[in-house]
């Protein structure tokens, strides 16, 4: 990304009085990029999740690669606007008591 496209995506945030987002993930051969110009009035959040990745490389004795091994699992973005509670949080369950049965 330039430093032309950053400010021009600046400029533009500051003068719609929205907010930015902007997520570029980068693994070995996986590019993933996500801009997002949203309203500050909805709040929102935006989440990365890579729980695994894992890039293993095998050379000879000159240190040449003679293998590579490229292990990427779910990975995932999500940008999701936060909802307001529906009200207030319901109280815990009533737990009977435990009954002893006398012999």
């Amino acid at each position: 990304m330039s430093i032309q496209s950053i400010l021009s995506k600046f400029i533009l945030c500051r003068k719609a009085k929205s907010q930015c987002d902007c997520i570029e993930l980068k693994l070995e051969d996986l590019y993933i990029k996500m801009n997002r110009i949203t309203d500050k009035g909805i709040p929102h959040e935006v989440t990365v999740v890579v729980p695994r990745a894992e890039i293993r490389e095998k050379y000879d004795e000159s240190q040449k690669l003679i293998e590579k091994e490229v292990i990427l699992n779910s990975i995932t973005i999500v940008h999701a606007p936060r909802h307001p509670l529906a009200g207030p949080p319901a109280p815990p369950p009533e737990i009977p008591a435990k009954l002893v049965k006398s012999k």
